[in-house]
């Protein structure tokens, strides 16, 4: 007869392995943030609306942003797309996944007739639970690398639509916006919001570059709210300077991804080694079998 406490216990490791799976789910696309960029409240408002309808997850993570010690990576959040809130609720999950998992193993191996040493149960939850409240900062580190490469690329297109408005006789303003409207990513959607906010706040589009880069982190951002800003104010020519800089910055990245495909390959050197070392024992084994047995 099966235990109603292994039935339980079978039942808890299962809606938590839901909710992990349900967790890692990527999201939807939220169309109350696109309906909220049209037509955009004030902040008062949003803050208020945000905290009354953040999931619980949220408010935990929201609250556990006080603990000490803890350091959040809000450039690398911000560039993924993610609420530090939502970063630190992920913490405590996995550290929760990691902390009880060893006990109930050990508990579903107690109901088979085998205990392991209490110590053990122990030790391996604290190990689990120290891993799993850093394993969300090594992912949120690399989405947030590919994210940045992706900004990289956007920007350089944007310093040539920049560039081109400028030519055909835009304004500095002007340009920045309508190179803007031309991406349909989320890089280009970034860019757009910061200037619609920078001309909602009734300041100069450069401004929201500036803040924009700020927030990410990202210096050839800056270096286009400085180039326009020049250009905007001084009313200087600054055509060949966007195009220079958008040259410079697709040399920059084939630079590392030159890098990156040159490390790629050394790595492959030695399991290359490996397999004609074991190609070399299979044909030779044979033939060094059959002369050793025959003589």
């Amino acid at each position: 007869m099966i235990s109603p406490w292994a039935v339980l216990a079978g039942c808890v490791a299962a809606a938590g392995i839901a909710l992990l799976i349900a967790e890692l789910r990527p999201a939807p696309p939220d169309l109350g943030q696109a309906l909220e960029r049209l037509h955009r409240a004030p902040a008062r408002h949003r803050e208020s609306e945000v905290r009354a309808e953040a999931s619980w997850y949220d408010r935990l993570g929201n609250r556990s942003l006080a603990l000490a010690g803890s350091r959040v990576p809000l450039q690398s959040l911000a560039l993924i797309g993610r609420t530090p809130a939502r970063f630190m609720a992920h913490k405590l999950l996995f550290a929760l996944v990691g902390l009880v998992l060893p006990g109930y193993l050990s508990a579903m191996a107690a109901f088979t007739g085998f205990a392991p040493p209490v110590a053990l149960p122990a030790l391996v939850s604290l190990a689990l639970a120290a891993g799993g409240w850093m394993l969300p900062d090594a992912i949120v580190q690399s989405e947030a690398k590919e994210a940045r490469t992706e900004y990289l690329h956007a920007i350089a297109a944007y310093l040539e639509l920049v560039a081109l408005e400028r030519a055909c006789d835009h304004g500095p303003a002007e340009a920045m916006r309508r190179a803007a409207a031309v991406g349909r990513g989320t890089v280009f959607r970034r860019l757009q919001d910061a200037l619609e906010r920078a001309a909602t706040d009734r300041l100069p589009p450069w401004d929201g570059l500036d803040a924009l880069a700020a927030e990410l982190g990202l210096t050839p951002l800056q270096d286009v709210a400085d180039i326009m800003r020049i250009s905007g104010t001084d009313g200087a020519a600054v055509y060949d300077t966007l195009r220079a800089r958008a040259k410079g910055l697709r040399n920059e990245l084939l630079a590392a991804e030159l890098a990156e495909a040159g490390a790629t390959s050394e790595q492959m050197v030695a399991p290359g080694a490996a397999l004609t070392l074991l190609m070399t024992v299979l044909i030779v084994y044979p033939a060094l079998y059959q002369m050793l047995h025959v003589f």
